[in-house]
Parts: structure tokens; C-alpha cells; sequence
């Protein structure tokens, strides 16, 4: 691969519950209650297994646009 095609690729950064739960201050149990509750966007992060994983950059601009949890129903 020459250096014109590893330019092109981007590299995603992938994030755990408790890194992302550091980064953001808040305790771990609380980002599981938001996944629970479907309350943050699906974009930030798929399901690996049982494990979710966070998309940092995708974070990071969730954080930045102010950070919206969706509405609890019921």
C-alpha cells in the first residue's frame, strides 16, 4: 500500500463505556441507562456482542452539537 492510499483511510477510534463515561465525568452506570433507555443517538455507537462500543469522534460531536438525550417514554 503506498502512501496515498494509507492517507485515504481513516481511522476510527473506538471508545468503552468507562472511557467514555471518563470523558465525559459522569458515572459508568449512567451511559448503560442511557443506552437502556435509548436515550442517546444510535450513531455513537454499536453493539459488539453485548458490549457496546463508542465511535469517539461521533462522541465528540454529540458533546459538542450539546449533548441531547432523547425523551424517556412513560
Amino acid at each position: 500500500m503506498n502512501n496515498a492510499e494509507q492517507n485515504n483511510k481513516t481511522e476510527i477510534e473506538l471508545m468503552t463505556c468507562k472511557q467514555v463515561a471518563d470523558m465525559l465525568k459522569i458515572q459508568v452506570g449512567t451511559i448503560y441507562s442511557w443506552i437502556s433507555y435509548k436515550q442517546i443517538p444510535q450513531q455513537i455507537y454499536r453493539k459488539l456482542g453485548r458490549k457496546p462500543i463508542f465511535i469517539r469522534s461521533e462522541v465528540e460531536k454529540w458533546f459538542l452539537a450539546g449533548a441531547e438525550l432523547k425523551k424517556r417514554k412513560g
